[in-house]
């Protein structure tokens, strides 16, 4: 009787409702059969009824298990698409008639004056090698006049008249020159004056090595903007019959990270100067020396992207590169910032919600992104109709993101307070209802359980036109972080992560302005050898830099 008791109370706070009651169940039946004379008809009833309910623990956790198991291997061979098979044309699952209507009325209603744009078409596929292709204006261009061989005269032996020509462009490819650069100063002496002179040697940003300026801003290019790390560069140069060691290499990045240490502290100040952010942290694997491993570290990702809702201020991301992923390393990178921070549903962002917080909480949104990744999830290891429901409203709600982009953000909040609004009332009540319906430790539970966990900062894009429905923009600042650590694996130390994290923040803000690094970072260098004044380091910022896109050296 004790045994069976005991395993019932187990069974009882079992995730699976079915399995909860059917333990009641049996424990009832268990003390109504203590009562009666035992027989042994009772004694295989209560057997089968223990059955039933270990059959049933064991579906349950079978069902859980090839839930994960699908999911690791969607994740490992998979599509990286979130987009339903039959929606990837059109960019999603169209909104419902419903909200489509209310979209609409709020279009025609003088509340909100926004321009609707066109339908989504979707992208052109190539055309097999056969598009045309431009010739860019800024490239330099190797004229050559090829005359025929005898010259432009006739075989009657009179000279011929230019009837015009044709035009054959190509476009060529030159690999990568290693040059030596051999300064030469010339000393002049007066014998009558007893007089010396000399040109100055000319300043540069890094005086006490032999390698150029212009190197060195190549290496952290070639690292940071095209992924190479260090021993393949090692294996380019040595092609060319030079050998620059990855250790010398690593040299040359300390100075240069120690030069731009103002600069990228010039640049977080200014993120954080801003009424909007996003924030986001990922893996970077960290040397620990002397034991032959890794140990895991983060680099946390801050940044700054209103081009969206036409902001004033230019886009840039700032990396911090920390030993741990607890929440104090978020609150005192955060120090001094007082705005909007949009961030996924790690819990270690709640401590910035503090009453006790300098400066005060902050007010945090929320991804819909992530929600909707783990309803697809669900839908792929169960075909859940429920989950699909979930995921049509989400898809709806960003049908009409997708056309309210790059308006202004009294037009956006406008607009979702019309469209967007009702959707999510009915995705509220449609996950009340699940919830009331599946166990919380379910896959489709603990969804629905995440989502409204957070409901508060997922709604808050309804009243605030700056704040984006996912936090994609600064995940798309982190992909560079990720392909360079599938390449060079990890950073050698903590010097060598604060170093990843500088100069990615610097190359990464010049890719989201449209700036060509290296152009940047020679300009920078140049300033810095001519004495540009510290005090003035925010005109040095990636989005000040004068050579634009296209930097071409003769």
């Amino acid at each position: 009787m004790k045994d069976i008791q005991t395993a019932c109370a187990e069974l009882a706070r079992h995730p699976e409702s079915y399995v909860a009651k059917l333990a009641a169940a049996i424990a009832e039946a268990d003390r109504a059969r203590e009562l009666e004379p035992q027989d042994v008809i009772t004694v295989k009833d209560a057997r089968i009824s223990t059955s039933l309910a270990e059959i049933k623990v064991l579906k349950a956790n079978n069902r859980l298990l090839r839930a994960q198991l699908s999911k690791l291997q969607d994740m490992q061979f998979g599509q990286k698409s979130e987009k339903l098979p039959g929606n990837r044309k059109t960019g999603g699952k169209a909104a419902p008639a419903n909200s489509a209507s209310c979209f609409q009325a709020g279009m025609a209603d003088g509340n909100a004056e926004i321009a609707q744009t066109e339908d989504v078409k979707p992208k052109p596929r190539g055309m097999l090698g056969r598009q045309a292709i431009e010739f860019p204006s800024h490239l330099p261009k190797d004229i050559r006049i090829v005359e025929p061989s005898d010259g432009a005269v006739c075989n009657c032996g009179c000279g011929m008249r230019l009837l015009g020509e044709q035009v054959i462009k190509r476009l060529t490819y030159k690999p990568a020159e290693i040059r030596v650069i051999e300064e030469h100063y010339p000393k002049y002496v007066c014998h009558v004056c007893d007089r010396f002179k000399q040109a100055p040697v000319p300043k540069r940003a890094f005086d006490q090595t032999c390698f150029d300026d212009r190197l060195i801003a190549g290496l952290a290019v070639s690292k940071f903007a095209d992924f190479l790390p260090n021993f393949r560069q090692e294996q380019i140069f040595m092609r060319s019959g030079v050998k620059l060691h990855r250790s010398t290499m690593s040299r040359l990045m300390d100075q240069a990270v120690d030069a731009l240490l103002p600069l990228y502290d010039v640049m977080n100040r200014d993120l954080k100067a801003s009424s909007k952010l996003f924030m986001d942290e990922t893996v970077l694997a960290q040397l620990a020396p002397g034991s032959g491993k890794t140990k895991t570290c983060y680099v946390w990702a801050l940044c700054r992207d209103d081009r969206r809702w036409k902001g004033n201020a230019p886009p840039g991301v700032v990396f911090h590169f920390k030993q741990s992923r607890k929440g104090q390393h978020a609150e005192d990178i955060l120090t001094g910032f007082n705005g909007a921070l949009q961030v996924d549903g790690y819990a270690g962002y709640n401590r910035l919600r503090r009453e006790q917080r300098n400066g005060g909480p902050l007010a945090l949104a929320y991804c819909w992104a992530h929600v909707r990744r783990k309803f697809l999830d669900v839908h792929k290891a169960t075909k859940s109709g429920q989950a699909m429901e979930v995921i049509e409203l989400i898809n709806a709600m960003y049908e009409i993101e997708r056309r309210l982009k790059s308006q202004p953000a009294s037009a956006r909040c406008a607009a979702r307070q019309l469209g967007t609004a009702p959707l999510m009332d009915k995705l509220a009540q449609l996950l009340q209802k699940i919830s009331g319906r599946v166990s919380v430790k379910s896959t489709l539970g603990q969804a629905v359980t995440y989502t409204l966990k957070l409901w508060t900062g997922l709604s808050m894009f309804l009243s605030d036109g700056r704040i984006e429905i996912d936090s994609n923009a600064v995940e798309n600042t982190i992909r560079p972080i990720a392909l360079l650590r599938k390449n060079a694996l990890f950073a050698g130390s903590e010097v060598g992560g604060r170093n990843w994290a500088v100069m990615a923040s610097l190359i990464g803000t010049c890719k989201l302005n449209g700036v060509e690094p290296y152009a940047y970072l020679t300009w920078v260098f140049e300033q810095m050898a001519i004495g540009h004044p510290r005090s003035q380091y925010e005109k040095l910022l990636p989005w000040n830099c004068p050579r634009g896109r296209y930097s071409i050296e003769g």
